[in-house]
């Protein structure tokens, strides 16, 4: 149970709407949620469309004199009455008591909360109430308390003593800021003295939707979040939500917005409102989701700032979702994703290993602990997750491509390995395509990639997206295998617009009848822009069309295009020698090739060109 309570230090700021329309989105999103209306002198809940079910009958006030009367607390349950707010789903409503009879006031004004407290055990009487709200039959998840305004002895009970969280909801005026302050150091003392968390959610309301020429809304704002200390991206504190005054004449009904108007603007901030809240109880896995997705921008932010205690907590904070969701994979990656950012890869691991333990996600976790082991500089425990990866029958291209360039990286024979995974006939075709690029750094392995390909492309079961990956695999493996003729017949199926599968069949061609397809060349050329800024093998491809068809200046900027590109440690493939993973001094080692040949006043022919079938 997380006990939430809305206070304003004054009135006018929208604070039981935005309660009323949090509790019913709260309970459409399957939660179990009591709304209490402790707002005793001026009670609103019950006059909010369907929660005038609650009006009328006893609450707060009746529980309280029942135990002045008797010393005894009564069974919370007899003033609690469920509200329902469609066929499906429903709240539960603790009333203030029954303000329409004229006795209520009286009946209000006869507790002393200073004698209940100093003389009456009333601080043992509000504790028991809360213990009996969590027990309840119904298993309530969300408890939220509309308090009373100003600083009173019932506002320290709502915003000190009962609540996990408080949202502080204020016009940004500077009364309002002014009698905020003193308020919201209170809590924060509680925090620290009682050694409890109550977290502290800021809601600048009612604010006016006009144009603002001279930023008067953005230098009060500015001024409440350095005046009550919030809104610093490098602490962990909840997310600033802000609530536009809304006007409309259908507010004089008190209808839920949320419910009747979905898809209205106030709608949407009640939404962030709603999700400020539930980030804050990490019990609820919801709310420990969006937790998890703000934390490695927190940790940053305190990074930049150098606040090592703000990054101490985001790392505690996710560490303790991991622990509270145990089993949940999908929340496990996520925490894990913040030790990485951390920099806390033993933990990042031990998360993983958690998830893989438990089957879930299985593939993916395994690619990320590879990761986290290599920064953990365990080698060979990084090789068999990857290795692991790439031969699973159910891993995706999400997986197989990271673990491939990875593999490349760390295995000390990456195409050996590549290529005793890539024979497995349980490894997955889109594991394979991503092992060939790998495997066709040597050149002897060209037939054996072609043949997997021209077996695997008869088939019919596979995605339209697979075989154009499975064919462009296939027409790079024939080609640099010297079948120009089979490759020819692959590219007479190609695309016409996709300019890759155009220039690999004109390749093809020239190699099948060592004769230039000039043609082809010129239609390349027509269409090849001098403006595209790709990587270094574009610009090479460039390079050599421009050189076939005779435009020699423009292809040698092209080559020195290429080689600025090249970057240390990268890897390109190379229309020169038609292999992949070139490494960087290989892929220069090509380009300088090619510029000699330019220079020379010869066509720049590939040399494996030589290689006919």
């Amino acid at each position: 149970m997380y006990v939430t309570t809305f206070y304003s230090y004054k009135g006018g700021v929208g604070r039981t709407m935005a309660l009323a329309n949090v509790a019913a989105l709260l309970a459409h999103a399957g939660k179990r949620v009591l709304i209490v209306d402790f707002d005793l002198e001026a009670p609103g809940v019950p006059s909010y469309g369907p929660l005038s079910c609650a009006r009328g009958l006893p609450g707060i006030v009746d529980y309280i004199l029942h135990y002045l009367e008797t010393t005894v607390s009564p069974d919370v349950a007899n003033y609690i009455v469920k509200c329902p707010l469609d066929e499906e789903h429903a709240v539960w409503v603790m009333p203030a008591g029954d303000n329409t009879q004229a006795s209520y006031s009286d009946r209000f004004a006869s507790i002393d909360w200073g004698f209940l407290y100093e003389h009456q055990h009333g601080y043992d009487m509000l504790e028991d109430l809360r213990r009996q709200w969590a027990a309840h039959d119904i298993g309530f998840d969300y408890v939220l308390i509309d308090s009373r305004t100003g600083n009173t002895d019932i506002g320290g009970i709502c915003t000190r003593q009962l609540p996990d969280a408080v949202v502080t909801m204020f016009v940004p005026t500077e009364q309002n800021i002014g009698g905020l302050a003193p308020i919201v150091g209170q809590i924060r003392e509680e925090t620290i003295e009682q050694d409890r968390r109550i977290e502290l959610i800021f809601c600048p309301s009612n604010i006016p939707d006009l144009f603002d020429e001279d930023d008067i809304l953005g230098k009060a704002l500015k001024s409440a979040a350095s005046r009550l200390g919030y809104g610093n991206p490098a602490e962990l504190e909840p997310p600033v939500t802000h609530i536009h005054h809304w006007q409309n004449m259908e507010l004089l009904e008190q209808p839920l917005i949320v419910l009747n108007r979905s898809q209205s603007k106030l709608a949407k901030e009640y939404n962030e409102l709603k999700t400020a809240i539930i980030e804050q109880n990490p019990i609820d896995r919801e709310g420990a989701v969006a937790s998890l997705m703000r934390l490695p921008q927190i940790y940053e932010a305190a990074r930049r700032a150098t606040k090592g205690q703000a990054a101490t907590k985001v790392i505690e904070r996710a560490s303790e979702i991991a622990r509270l969701h145990e089993g949940d994979g999908e929340i496990a990656i996520m925490a894990a994703g913040v030790f990485s950012t951390a920099g806390e890869y033993e933990q990042e691991e031990r998360s993983l290993s958690d998830v893989i333990r438990a089957g879930l996600k299985t593939e993916r976790a395994r690619m990320l602990r590879a990761v986290a082991r290599i920064n953990l500089n365990k080698k060979e425990e990084a090789l068999q997750d990857l290795k692991a990866v790439l031969s699973s029958p159910n891993g995706t291209i999400f997986e197989f491509r990271p673990a491939a360039q990875l593999l490349r990286v760390m295995a000390d024979d990456p195409v050996s390995d590549a290529l005793a995974i890539f024979q497995q006939s349980e490894t997955r075709l889109s594991s394979k395509v991503v092992l060939s690029h790998l495997i066709m750094q040597d050149r002897r392995n060209h037939d054996l990639v072609a043949n997997a390909f021209l077996a695997a492309s008869r088939q019919n079961e596979m995605s339209p997206e697979l075989r154009k990956d499975v064919t462009n695999a296939l027409m790079l493996a024939l080609i640099g295998a010297g079948r120009f003729r089979d490759a020819i017949d692959i590219g007479n199926q190609k695309d016409d617009e996709n300019l890759a599968e155009q220039f690999n069949f004109a390749i093809a061609e020239w190699g099948a009848t060592d004769t230039v397809p000039t043609d082809q060349f010129v239609a390349l050329d027509a269409r090849l822009s001098a403006d595209d800024d790709g990587d270094p093998n574009l610009h090479q491809c460039i390079a050599l069309v421009r050189g076939v068809v005779g435009r020699v200046d423009e292809a040698l900027r092209e080559l020195t295009r290429a080689e600025e590109r090249i970057t240390a440690g990268g890897n390109s493939f190379s229309c020169w020698t038609f292999t992949t993973h070139r490494s960087g001094e290989e892929f220069l080692k090509d380009l300088r090739e090619m510029r000699e040949t330019l220079q020379n006043g010869k066509i720049p022919k590939p040399p494996f060109l030589n290689r006919r079938d």
